[in-house]
């Protein structure tokens, strides 16, 4: 009786994520979606434990989390009220949640369907790449301008009147001295990662003979 009852938690817990996460990306982007993400933080928080990552947790480690959270949750729930049940009943029970869990896992690993899924990741870090290859420090201020705006990027300039820190992100910070020049600049891209999504940020850092001193290109990630 024992081993049906892990087995029916563990397909349900399995089922219901796998399920949250279809209904999610149907639902995204929307309130609704964001509602139902609540309910992967759970594994969500575990995933990110075991990955140590800054930036985002693989997919199927939050999918993995998140049903065995799900499952612990379903067995907890059938021996408190399905002790009654026959152990015949508990042994159908699995035979029959087989086949359509295991459709819906498989439509969960799949990216097409899972909005953990990153996307645009790589065309992301190439622009980065570009960015800085068309950017590189000496270059002038107005060869930069002409490079902004060849790439149809806004931009806005201001000159510092005091030692002041112009940038100061995980991946990198920038401090300009008085009399310096700033270009700055956001560049929206497709990448994101559910629920966050990346723009560009671009930092230009010039001295008084408007020659680029350093530079800031890096991603920035947006979360609701």
């Amino acid at each position: 009786m024992a081993k049906y009852r892990v087995a029916v938690g563990l397909l349900c817990g399995a089922g219901f994520t796998s399920l949250l996460l279809l209904l999610i990306k149907l639902s995204s982007p929307s309130g609704i979606a964001l509602l139902l993400s609540l309910l992967l933080l759970p594994g969500g928080a575990i995933a990110h434990f075991l990955a140590k990552s800054p930036e985002s947790d693989p997919p199927l480690l939050v999918l993995a989390a998140n049903i065995v959270v799900y499952a612990a949750v379903s067995f907890v729930g059938l021996f408190i009220f399905g002790r009654g049940v026959a152990p015949e009943k508990m042994r159908l029970a699995t035979i029959r949640l087989m086949s359509p869990v295991a459709l819906l896992i498989g439509l969960a690993c799949t990216p097409t369907f899972n909005p953990l899924w990153p996307r645009g990741m790589t065309e992301l870090t190439k622009q980065e790449k570009a960015l800085r290859d068309a950017l590189p420090v000496g270059i002038g201020m107005d060869g930069a301008r002409s490079v902004l705006r060849s790439k149809g990027i806004q931009f806005q300039e201001e000159t510092e009147t005091s030692k002041a820190v112009v940038v100061n992100r995980t991946a990198g910070s920038m401090t300009a001295a008085a009399g310096d020049r700033v270009i700055s600049a956001r560049l929206e891209t497709q990448a994101s990662q559910f629920p966050c999504g990346y723009d560009i940020e671009v930092v230009l850092l010039f001295g008084p003979d408007e020659r680029m001193k350093d530079q800031y290109i890096n991603r920035l990630r947006l979360c609701p």
